[in-house]
């Protein structure tokens, strides 16, 4: 029996349903054309089935009734961090967390509440990012509905840190919770990160949450867990800026002074050139740099939120015009490296 245990665990959600398919339809077979015993034996399973379905489905009212608050963020990493801590304060009942598994200052998001917004921009993530991979528990269409379909009774708290990607997903977020009655609340963790005031804290803007270490975020989650609500007129703001950016055509959006700006993809460009320029001292023998030590520096010094992908793909576009030259496997991000070309830009 532990081996089952053990091959259950390895199964993920999809293979578990079809696990279940199969069973059902096994009884069902029996049931219609089994022997005497065949079929008492379905008659059996089926009631087991039944009644661990039935309870299932009472677990899951009982958690939906404690839970006063529902959770969004914009990773599924933020996600897991949320959880964590959480359950370290004991909130963890009292709260269900969505995670969107989307990279918002990247790519199309016009009609992004849209099926047809949202083909486009798969078919665009698709051919920009071979190594993309889709979680179909976390799909755009799918947490889309979920959260126009969140319950009134129900208190929203979307977390956040002042990036593009973060305040990006904010505002579609707060479009598609246009029409919803109760208030909305936010919590800022670039924001809330500097109202904390204890011994040996070190001052920066945290651009993302996972900057912040764990004693500081326990603190911003046990403080701000209910969230603090918007007043309508932010809101109302928020759902204009989203309109605005959604009918732009840029596929890069950058956080620059307070707000979020669509830009050519080219914007990163020169932060790329100067990283190279200013890693001198990680040069082989061919003067050639690790192309991760050089996206790590563009991080560091751009304080964009826009993805490994996007940088290695503007690596690569520096390349064919001759700005950069490139030794190694190509793309592959450990396994070549990059120094400046004949034609400078």
């Amino acid at each position: 029996m532990e081996k089952i245990y053990d091959r259950l665990h390895q199964l993920d959600g999809n293979d578990l349903r079809f696990f279940l398919y199969n069973l059902l339809k096994t009884i069902d077979h029996y049931q219609t054309n089994g022997s005497i015993e065949e079929k008492k034996l379905a008659e059996g399973l089926l009631n087991i089935v039944q009644n661990h379905i039935e309870a299932v489905h009472n677990h899951k009212r009982q958690i939906d009734e404690l839970q006063q608050y529902v959770y969004l963020v914009f990773s599924l990493s933020d996600a897991g961090s949320l959880k964590v801590t959480l359950s370290k304060i004991g909130k963890r009942e009292l709260c269900q967390v969505l995670a969107f598994n989307e990279l918002f200052s990247v790519g199309p998001i016009t009609n992004l509440d849209t099926e047809t917004g949202q083909q486009n921009r798969q078919i665009w993530l698709s051919e920009y990012d071979e190594n993309v991979s889709y979680n179909h528990e976390h799909q755009l269409d799918r947490i889309v509905e979920t959260v126009k379909n969140i319950p009134e009774n129900k208190t929203i708290v979307i977390w956040c840190a002042d990036n593009a990607h973060d305040q990006t997903g904010l505002r579609f977020v707060m479009y598609l919770l246009r029409n919803r009655k109760q208030p909305v609340n936010v919590v800022n963790v670039t924001e809330l990160y500097n109202t904390i005031d204890t011994p040996g804290k070190e001052e920066f803007k945290p651009c993302w949450s996972s900057l912040i270490d764990r004693e500081h975020f326990e603190i911003i989650v046990k403080r701000y867990y209910e969230g603090v609500p918007l007043d309508p007129s932010q809101r109302r703001r928020y759902e204009s800026e989203w309109l605005m950016l959604s009918n732009e055509d840029h596929v890069l959006r950058l956080w620059k002074e307070g707000s979020v700006k669509g830009t050519e993809e080219s914007a990163l460009d020169e932060v790329i050139i100067r990283s190279v320029l200013e890693l001198e001292q990680e040069q082989d023998e061919n003067g050639f740099i690790n192309a991760a030590s050089v996206v790590a520096r563009v991080f560091d010094t751009s304080h964009q939120f826009v993805g490994c992908s996007f940088i290695t793909n503007r690596i690569w576009s520096l390349v064919n015009q001759g700005v950069l030259e490139f030794s190694g496997l190509p793309r592959a991000l450990h396994q070549f490296s990059v120094k400046l070309g004949t034609y400078k830009k």
